[in-house]
């Protein structure tokens, strides 16, 4: 397994700050992380993980490294879905040609402003089986984003536990995937929607789980971004457990009824609204595979976590009821995002 995080950099303030360049400079060579779609957003990529315990130390690194050369910089690093305060250039884009290109194409995603999601890829070989476990993992995706919800804040409480879940949908191939009977079909998918202009390239496509353009994995994107490496630690073991599961039922020729894709894109609104989802169900299910992996423990505790402390989205609202419209609240982001140090 692999993580991809996103992190917004903002003044003291709260106002989005464009600084980007500036704290890839302090950074030096590191192809581990790098600017994004705004200008205000960086990204982490871990290496290829094989444990939790691996995974967790190189989310940490990267999230020390990036947060002391944005401290330097003088912003901060938050680990937030969507920018708590609509405030500064939202719509600040990153130098490189093909954010541009986005930005002229789909001019409505682009000024709702950047939104931070956390993408956690899973390694399988095989496309044709990959393909299928797409079409398995579509109902349960409102759960994991329901686990993962982390952006509550925008000018104020927006009713929403992810306002980034909202503002991705003016994005035209945010959606579940599709069910698809092999990987050429999916393929086909693809190149149609490229075809129409409805994504600039085959990595323009923003299926909440995708096929991976780059690597051989799965890529499971419905998550906000953690708002701290716990956080992202629980989705990335959970994932895990799911996709092999699901595999597990593939190969056992389990039978399943698609999930209709209505019922799912609204019961992604409604986990997106409320940050609930079946949890107990999903532990159930991938139990055997966690044990398997020896983390039934860590996800079991993680999710122990969540219920006494409460998700990102509940952690923000505490903070926001104690600190206000406030650089206090800025602050308090930003040291949930900045872990210890190891």
């Amino acid at each position: 397994m692999g993580v991809e995080e996103e992190f917004l950099l903002l003044d003291p303030d709260g106002a989005v700050a464009p600084a980007a360049p500036d704290v890839m400079r302090r950074i030096g060579h590191d192809d581990r992380i790098k600017p994004e779609y705004m200008a205000y957003q960086l990204e982490t990529a871990t290496s290829v993980c094989t444990g939790l315990d691996e995974l967790r130390q190189e989310l940490t690194r990267l999230r020390l490294t990036a947060a002391e050369a944005a401290e330097n910089a003088g912003v901060y690093l938050v680990a937030s879905g969507a920018p708590p305060f609509r405030a500064g250039p939202l719509d600040a884009l990153s130098s490189e040609d093909r954010y541009r290109e986005l930005a002229a194409r789909f001019p409505a995603a682009t000024a709702a402003g950047g939104t931070c999601g956390c993408h956690v890829h899973i390694g399988i070989p095989d496309r044709e089986l990959a393909t299928a476990v797409l079409s398995r993992i579509r109902p349960w995706l409102p759960t994991l984003l329901a686990l993962t919800v982390n952006s509550p804040v925008s000018d104020g409480d927006t009713g929403w536990a992810s306002f980034r879940y909202q503002n991705q949908l003016y994005w035209p191939t945010f959606r579940p995937p599709g069910v698809w009977p092999s990987a050429e079909s999916y393929d086909r998918e693809v190149r149609s929607l490229v075809d129409a202009g409805t994504a600039v390239d085959v990595s323009g496509i923003y299926f909440l789980a995708r096929l991976s353009a780059r690597y051989p994995t799965i890529e499971v994107r419905v998550a906000d971004t953690g708002l701290s490496v716990e956080d992202t630690v629980l989705f990335a073991g959970v994932t895990r457990a799911l996709v092999a599961t699901l595999i597990d039922d593939i190969r056992q020729r389990a039978k399943v009824m698609p999930a209709p894709g209505h019922r799912v894109s609204e019961q992604l609104l409604a986990a997106a609204r409320s940050g609930t989802g079946q949890t107990a169900r999903l532990l159930q299910k991938i139990i055997p595979r966690l044990d398997a992996a020896g983390d039934t423990g860590a996800v079991l505790a993680g999710i122990e976590r969540l219920r006494r402390e409460g998700t990102g989205a509940q952690r923000q609202r505490q903070l926001w009821q104690k600190y206000g419209p406030t650089s206090g609240f800025i602050g308090a982001l930003a040291a949930e995002t900045v872990p210890a140090r190891i």
